[in-house]
């Protein structure tokens, strides 16, 4: 009987999805900034968002903000994906600049944090 031999594989698109995430929650967090700093700013996220999605009155300005989160993860992705595929990385510098990038896009939904930023 024969032991298995672990394979190993290139994780440049495991990087490539985690650091696209990252982006995608960032985008959201500066749009959400964005709209809190400016009526007429949240006003324009909410007609990008109407001009996709059914009903997006319901949800308001959230409708726009999801729409630049999907391009920015979306079109981040594809092009980490093929940026990074082939390459086989340490794990540890992209886990810090996931972990920090998802803190720094937590901090930009977080009421008491945009009020300082804002002055409010």
């Amino acid at each position: 009987m024969e032991t298995g031999k672990m394979l190993k594989r290139k994780n440049g698109e495991a990087v490539a999805a985690l650091m696209s995430a990252m982006v995608g929650l960032l985008v959201l967090g500066i749009m959400h900034l964005g709209s809190q700093a400016s009526s007429g700013f949240n006003q324009w996220l909410l007609s990008v968002g109407q001009a996709w999605i059914p009903n997006a009155t319901g949800i308001g300005p959230y409708s726009g903000k999801e729409t630049f989160l999907l391009i920015g993860w979306l079109g981040s992705w594809a092009i980490l994906h093929f940026t990074l595929r082939r390459r086989s990385l340490k794990l540890m510098i992209p886990m810090v600049i996931f972990t920090a990038g998802l803190a720094l896009a937590t901090l930009f939904v977080y009421t008491p944090f945009i009020n300082f930023v804002l002055g409010k």
